[in-house]
């Protein structure tokens, strides 16, 4: 029983260095992605922003530069949205962000006449030093339980919604499993927040609906 402590220490370490940054690649454009007869479909075709649309900020924080959907540094607050909705699903996307950014993936997102937020829509967030819901946290939920370290590295998420029941993967560590009533369609959308000067990527955006 004395070893216990040294054991929890080493299970703690091993969680973080799973969580953390684990695909390093610089650049790293769209892959071939999951198999699409196991009914996966890309949201993103790394060549254009087509399927998607601005919202609630100006059209020019996001662009695609080198196959990448890419928001900053010279852009303001604002969402890139899904022109579909979806319901209950299973989503993966590989996100890269620079000292100082913060941004999120945002779920079953509102119509439009009512603004993007936390309470609006389920945002599973990307920002380590936030220091209520740091990444891998769905905000206003639930509380990521080991802090992660993301920054300047590729990172992937894996996130499963079914009926109120969400879990998100980090890296292919869960991070947050839960229930969210509060919304049950909308489209996905990404987040560049909060001011100029960071750069927040994005890549390799599959999805499968799901039956509930």
């Amino acid at each position: 029983m004395r070893y216990t402590p040294i054991l929890s220490f080493l299970a703690g370490l091993a969680v973080i260095t799973m969580v953390s940054g684990a695909t390093h690649d610089a650049v790293g454009a769209q892959s071939a992605g999951p198999d699409i007869s196991e009914g996966w479909q890309p949201l993103f075709d790394g060549k254009s922003l087509d399927g998607w649309f601005a919202r609630d900020g100006p059209d020019t924080n996001w662009h695609v530069e080198d196959g990448l959907l890419t928001a900053g540094p010279e852009t303001t607050r604002g969402y890139l949205v899904t022109t579909r909705e979806f319901d209950d699903f299973q989503l993966r996307v590989d996100f890269w962000l620079n000292a100082g950014a913060n941004s999120g993936v945002f779920l079953r997102v509102p119509a439009k006449e009512i603004p993007i937020d936390q309470r609006t829509a389920v945002e599973v967030n990307i920002s380590d030093t936030h220091k209520t819901w740091p990444t891998g946290s769905i905000n206003e939920i639930a509380r990521v339980g080991v802090v992660p370290t993301t920054i300047n590295a590729w990172n992937s998420y894996d996130i499963t919604a079914v009926g109120p029941h969400i879990v998100v993967k980090l890296n292919g560590v869960t991070t947050v499993d839960a229930q969210d009533p509060r919304h049950t369609r909308g489209p996905i959308g990404v987040q560049y927040c909060c001011s100029s000067g960071h750069v927040v990527k994005f890549r390799n955006i599959y999805i499968r609906t799901l039956p509930r």
